[in-house]
């Protein structure tokens, strides 16, 4: 009796062994690119089935992936990134996601447009500079704790450096202003609102200032604030710096690629850093362009 319910048993466990990999191994889209590329470093010409955790390694051509569960997104040439279901890991180059509830990370950010019909583009510049760019809609940055960081609207483009691992200091600049009996500031570089608390700031509700303090580990009380900071200094800035404020609104803050410092993005630049992340407005074009690299008008269709 003993030596059938072992042989039982062991059919049981073979069975669930062999439905559990049949499950691992689901197909969850398509990759199609007009040329050849690199899945899981084996050479693939024209179509390829994905499976969660892939390897896409671009040539020369751009690559289209179209996922089961309706996520439409890009990769430029010369890119790579490993993709899942529900997110998409750059490692190199450029990619683009044309639909929501998915995510591109890179560089421990996460990006994601913020409604249906936005397009965000993410490209990794360096080791860890990223420039994220808004096309047809606004889109999300969040750092790896999902904190928002910064709003991008359409049209406009951002670069981004995550700080050292810990960091919690706080730099941002806009007019303070009061909203249910709270203080809190708009950051006039990444468009994200803060709570703050602190001495010093009922004097100056309406002007426009350089806020700097610690992230609170308490949740901020006003609706639609990423954030509580601790003050710990404030200062009144010029009205050249609300000139500045409106140039940096429009995506003119000068930070381009050749402007990175060893300290960080270009002190030409007017700098934020929110979450741990220092961000700027950059005037790279990279919103503006229609296709991405390696991406031609034949390119083929997904649909099945």
């Amino acid at each position: 009796m003993s030596s059938i319910f072992r042989r039982a048993s062991l059919g049981l466990l073979t069975f669930c062994a062999l439905a559990a990999g049949f499950a691992a191994s689901s197909a969850i889209g398509l990759v199609v690119a007009n040329g050849s590329f690199q899945l899981d470093q084996s050479s693939v010409r024209g179509t390829a089935t994905l499976f969660d955790g892939n390897i896409i390694e671009t040539n020369v051509s751009s690559s289209q992936l179209q996922l089961n569960n309706g996520v439409s997104l890009r990769l430029a040439a010369e890119s790579r990134a490993r993709v899942y279901e529900s997110r998409l890991v750059l490692e190199k180059g450029m990619g683009q996601l044309e639909s929501t509830n998915y995510r591109i990370e890179a560089a421990s950010l996460q990006v994601e447009p913020d409604k249906p019909g936005a397009t965000a583009r993410v490209q990794l510049t360096g080791p860890k500079r990223v420039v994220v760019a808004a096309r047809d809609g606004d889109v999300r940055v969040s750092n790896s704790d999902g904190v928002l960081i910064a709003r991008l609207v359409s049209g406009r483009e951002m670069a981004f450096e995550p700080q050292e691992s810990g960091a919690t200091v706080t730099k941002v600049s806009g007019i303070l202003a009061l909203k249910d009996g709270k203080f809190i500031v708009v950051d006039r570089v990444t468009n994200v609102t803060m709570q703050l608390q602190g001495t010093g700031l009922e004097g100056e509700v309406g002007k426009l200032v350089e806020i700097t303090g610690t992230v609170n580990s308490g949740a901020p009380t006003v609706a639609g604030a990423s954030q509580l900071i601790d003050v710990t200094s404030i200062k009144r800035l010029t009205k050249s710096a609300r000139a500045g404020a409106g140039a940096a609104g429009a995506g003119a803050a000068g930070a381009t690629g050749a402007g990175v410092a060893a300290g960080g993005l270009s002190t030409g630049a007017i700098v934020a850093i929110v979450g741990g992340v220092a961000a700027a407005g950059t005037l790279g074009g990279l919103a503006a362009e229609r296709d991405l690299p390696g991406q031609g008008a034949s390119q083929p269709s997904t649909s099945r």
